[in-house]
């Protein structure tokens, strides 16, 4: 009978003998006490805790035996619900915002104000860009090497608190208890998530470093810069307001090493009109005689009567003369570190009648790279030219090419060009002559300007700033870029306009200077159109209404039928938009 009530001892307990041992009793029955019926057995052991034979209490109280039990749930609360799949979902999600993930769990409040600062910000920013514009906004902070530099600290120091965030998440999101499998996945899954912010920022680092090495590089304001009334006024919300315009020589150099010295092969002078943005590009010949030597300059000591040594002295020889100069009567240059720059700069200025604030020098042989790194550019070929090539000359004191020499030809028409086939299409004669070179390079000047598009710029920026630093060198002083860049949108919404000074409008020889002066000021300033009843040989302005027509390009009608004659012509050295020659 025993063995029967021991085996239903999931039973609630019973009086009198025989009943087991409940829970309020000690383990023992009511006669226990006394001795009585109740001990029908003598005294044994149990086990700690043992309430019945071989039942523990915890058994006894739960209802006797049971099965193997399951595992304690997780405990509740932010850190244990979900999982791992919860824990690398708010990770993700911290990466996308910083400090979602964290709202999530016990660090919430953190989360919250993180999550509020960082719209904070996108806000502000996306404000800033819409006001000023997405081009002005990437030039403006493009034209200060200052604020990038600090631009790249915050980037670095963002960077690194975000990827804490992030860490933060994964740690107090974590379920617990976690196997080794969920453990690494975790730590792996949050490393990735951390290169996924480093990657960007790593970029953008790159791109920075790249431009303020170049804007270091290329911009080296002159020891003998304009004064303050010749540049921008950077208080102003017009930096260009009291400038009317603004002059900039662009020069070609060639120091090949088969020369002596350095060669400015390439002279043009931009005149822009600081409102509209209208820009005149005045192409000078490069063998320009009996130029004028301003009498400010120590070279005029040695040429007082200009550079009139015959074929011989040609305005490219002004560089190498100076510097040559230079060196015999160092005591005439006290502090001028580039002679030849500053003659050439104003010998160009005398001949043309233009103040030239600045100076823009670009290495031929560094063109190419230049070129590359702006994935080419669009050029309407004129004609057809050689890359490289030997000219000889005949009997009869003609040149020629000489056959095989060359290295392929541009053909003509609408053509893309790279590095190499723009440098040769802007400095080839072999087949032509200086002022046929003189109109290709303008072309390639004006062709590269209308072509500079900012999303192109942004993804070779790296390759073009490594270029650019190589290759260019700008007198102009850092703390004014930003107002060029203002001047550099308005060219670009404004026209472009050549005038070339050849043999066709021009006696290199022995050249009329006041002529060349007259024409560049009409070019600049042109004069009010003849009235309708003007005879077409009317003088206005001292000059026939046919002089004025040439240099405003303010024609009359042509009848159709010499229309086409001229179309095949060469195009005329005279006033025109780039356009129209190129």
């Amino acid at each position: 009978m025993e063995r029967v009530l021991e085996s239903m001892s999931f039973l609630p307990p019973l009086g009198g003998a025989g009943r087991g041992r409940g829970p309020d009793d000690g383990g023992r029955g009511p006669d226990d006490a006394s001795g009585g019926p109740g001990r029908d057995e003598g005294p044994r052991e149990e086990s700690p805790g043992e309430v019945l034979p071989g039942l523990t209490r915890a058994e006894y109280h739960g209802g006797g035996r049971r099965g193997p039990q399951p595992a304690s749930p997780p405990p509740r609360g932010p850190a244990g619900r979900g999982g791992l799949p919860r824990a690398l979902g708010l990770t993700a999600i911290g990466t996308v915002l910083p400090g979602a993930g964290l709202t999530r769990t016990r660090y919430r409040v953190l989360g919250w104000v993180l999550v509020a600062a960082a719209l904070l910000g996108v806000l502000l920013l996306v404000g800033w860009v819409v006001r000023n514009g997405a081009l002005t906004s990437a030039l403006d902070v493009a034209t200060r090497p200052g604020m990038l530099r600090t631009v790249a600290v915050l980037l670095v120091v963002g960077a690194l608190g975000w990827a804490g965030t992030v860490v933060l998440t994964a740690v107090t999101a974590r379920p617990r208890p976690m196997t080794g499998t969920q453990r690494g996945a975790l730590a792996g899954f949050t490393a990735l998530m951390c290169l996924v912010l480093a990657a960007p920022v790593a970029v953008g680092l790159w791109y920075i470093g790249a431009h303020t090495a170049a804007v270091d590089k290329i911009f080296v304001p002159s020891a003998d810069g304009p004064a303050a009334t010749e540049r921008p006024n950077m208080e102003e919300e017009d930096p260009w307001a009291h400038l009317e315009r603004v002059n900039v020589l662009l020069l070609g150099s060639d120091a090949g090493d088969n020369r002596e010295g350095l060669r400015t092969d390439s002279m043009i002078v931009a005149s822009v009109d600081t409102q509209s943005g209208d820009m005149v590009m005045f192409s000078v010949p490069r063998n320009l005689e009996d130029v004028p030597i301003p009498a400010s300059l120590p070279l005029a000591q040695k040429w007082p009567n200009g550079y009139d040594c015959g074929a011989e002295c040609l305005m490219n020889g002004i560089w190498t003369e100076a510097e040559a100069h230079a060196e015999e009567h160092p005591g005439l240059y006290p502090g001028d570190t580039e002679p030849g720059l500053v003659a050439t700069r104003e010998v160009l200025s005398a001949v043309l009648g233009l103040p030239i604030q600045h100076t823009v020098i670009v290495n031929l042989a560094g063109f190419q790279d230049l070129v590359d790194a702006m994935g080419g550019v669009h050029i309407n070929v004129q004609e057809r030219v050689p890359m490289g090539g030997v000219n000889a000359t005949d009997a009869q004191g003609n040149t020629y090419l000489v056959p095989g020499t060359e290295n392929g030809w541009i053909e003509e028409g609408p053509q893309h060009l790279n590095g190499r086939q723009a440098l040769w299409y802007a400095r080839s004669r072999v087949t032509t002559d200086d002022f046929s070179r003189m109109r290709r390079q303008r072309c390639v000047v004006a062709a590269l300007v209308d072509q500079v598009n900012p999303l192109s710029m942004l993804q070779r920026y790296p390759q073009i700033a490594a270029a650019a630093g190589d290759n260019v060198s700008v007198d102009i002083d850092t703390g004014d870029l930003p107002a060029w860049a203002q001047l550099v949108e308005r060219v670009q919404n404004g026209t472009i306009q050549s005038l070339p000074f050849t043999i066709e409008n021009t006696n290199v020889a022995d050249p009329d200077f006041d002529r060349i002066r007259a024409r560049v000021q009409r070019a600049i300033e042109p004069p009010e159109p003849p009235a309708a009843t003007a005879s077409p040989g009317q003088d206005t302005g001292g000059a026939t209404a046919t002089a004025d027509e040439e240099e405003t390009g303010q024609a009359e009608p042509t009848p159709p039928e010499e229309a086409q004659e001229q179309e095949d012509e060469e195009p005329t050295d005279q006033l025109a938009d780039v356009g129209a020659v190129c």
